[in-house]
């Protein structure tokens, strides 16, 4: 009996072992497995994040070529990474980074994009006779190679980022350099000047060449200094008839040109009372910031008695023009 009793324990003591062995592997797996989505979902959202950060540059990229920046030159590109916040990507700070609700804009799972890790490169022409463009550029440093407890997480970020075109590995190094090109020069010129005309304003003067004209057009406006527009069908010169004591308006005019106005006679009022002296003049008789005030003198003999006098019956012709 006591020989069974001792079969019996060892047994128990042997299925409580095997047992044990089983919830041992079982929870290693589980946190091995755990680890890997872990570092699978840092990794994909290491990704998301160069993906981003190269999506905001050209967005600042095309903000400054539309705002007059050469496509070829180096201002079209930030100066450095920080220069994108916030109007493309949101300021984090230092609290929240520290408490995990956002990232640094020059933030990696491994540590800082340092200033001298982003740089704008310039790229020479062919026939190395000078600069044919820019790019923009930031290095990346990646985990120890030989670190065993960082091997799986380097290895996945590596096969991730090597989907992203322009994404180029330094295994000497051990970086990664992600480029940034300018935008596409149809784009750009699409961006600059639309067939549609709809939200798009020439950056400078439009230089025809001398030996071209504007042909085929509806209307032609010009803005005033006060943002009216003057309509060059309706002719840069305005006419008005005007009599003695009477107001008239002077035009808006583009910047740098002023208001001028030019007095003729229309016609002249005289019965068969008098007669003319051969003097009859129009003139501006008061002026203020926005109008002048119009007079005629016509000087007149009456016949009975041949006593001079002064009429100011009949109309004036005004032109008035900005010069």
């Amino acid at each position: 009996m006591k020989g069974l009793k001792k079969q019996q324990g060892f047994a128990m003591l042997a299925s409580m072992s095997i047992v044990l062995g089983v919830v041992v592997a079982g929870s290693m797996w589980v946190a091995e497995e755990s680890a890997k989505r872990r570092i699978l979902n840092n990794s994909e959202s290491f990704y998301q994040r160069v993906i981003y950060l190269r999506t905001q540059i050209h967005a600042f990229v095309n903000d400054r070529y539309l705002e007059g920046h050469r496509i070829n030159g180096a201002a079209i590109f930030p100066h450095r990474l920080g220069a994108l916040e916030p109007k493309y990507i949101p300021t984090c700070s230092s609290a929240d980074n520290q408490k995990g609700f956002c990232m640094l804009v020059n933030q990696t799972p491994w540590g800082m994009i340092e200033d001298s890790d982003y740089r704008v490169v310039a790229i020479p022409k062919d026939d190395g006779s000078g600069v044919s463009h820019y790019r923009a550029e930031f290095d990346i440093k990646l985990p120890d190679k030989n670190a065993v407890a960082l091997k799986y997480e380097r290895q996945v970020t590596l096969a991730m980022l090597a989907k992203v075109p322009n994404v180029f590995y330094d295994d000497t190094n051990n970086i990664l350099t992600v480029r940034i090109d300018r935008p596409d020069k149809a784009f750009g010129y699409e961006s600059l000047v639309k067939r549609s005309g709809d939200d798009s304003t020439l950056l400078g003067d439009w230089d025809v060449g001398g030996n071209h004209a504007i042909v085929n057009t509806r209307d032609i406006t010009i803005r005033n200094s006060d943002n009216t527009q003057k309509i060059v069908s309706r002719g840069l010169s305005d006419i008005a008839t005007l009599k003695h004591g009477e107001w008239l308006d002077k035009p808006s005019c583009p910047e740098g040109t002023t208001a001028r106005i030019w007095l003729a006679l229309g016609y002249i009022e005289v019965t068969n009372q008098y007669t003319l002296t051969g003097s009859q003049k129009p003139f501006i008789n008061n002026e203020t910031t926005t109008q002048w005030q119009i007079g005629l003198v016509v000087r007149l003999k009456e016949n009975s008695t041949g006593r001079l006098e002064i009429s100011n019956a009949g109309e004036i012709l005004a032109i008035t023009q900005c010069k």
